[in-house]
């Protein structure tokens, strides 16, 4: 390993700064407009109601049918959390208090609840990668992890495995 690194020589980045990137997108990309805002989420909100009106036709096509309304109605259903991420940024509109009913509005039909989902987003942006702050992506040390058992190890990332292992402190 040490041989390889004297070999190759990582090259320094030439990344572009924040300003410069900032530069080069166009101004009516930081423009908030409270209108397109609106005609998206009754957009989405449209689109989910036709889907849900006409779950029948996409019945009588029997499992295929099935699937392609659940991939639908999944895609515009994380749309409406979008809006809401939106809403929680602040660049729905230049309001807050339009911010936060849209937000509670796009977050209402999916189940995520807004103010808890927009305070525990803020602390993760406060710490994104802060090895013990981060709440959204905690990060686990290699020494850590290593001192798991095997099915900890193996199976971290499964849903609901952070969940057992909640439980299984408890008791």
């Amino acid at each position: 390993m040490l041989l390889l690194s004297s070999i190759f020589k990582r090259p320094k980045p030439n990344l572009p700064s924040f300003e410069e990137i900032r530069r080069a997108v166009p101004s009516s990309c930081f423009e908030k407009s409270l209108f397109k805002s609106l005609f998206y989420l009754v957009f989405d909100f449209i689109i989910l109601y036709a889907l849900y009106r006409f779950v029948g036709i996409f019945e009588s096509f029997g499992i295929i049918g099935l699937f392609i309304w659940y991939c639908c109605v999944g895609m515009f259903g994380s749309s409406l959390f979008i809006v809401g991420h939106d809403c929680g940024h602040g660049t729905f509109s230049k309001y807050t208090w339009v911010n936060d009913l849209f937000g509670h509005i796009a977050h209402a039909p999916i189940l995520a609840p807004y103010w808890p989902w927009q305070k525990s987003h803020r602390l993760h942006h406060q710490y994104t990668s802060h090895i013990d702050n981060d709440c959204g992506h905690p990060w686990v040390v290699e020494e850590d992890f290593m001192t798991r058992d095997w099915i900890s190890r193996n199976f971290a990332k499964i849903p609901l495995s952070g969940f057992i292992r909640l439980v299984n402190r408890l008791e």
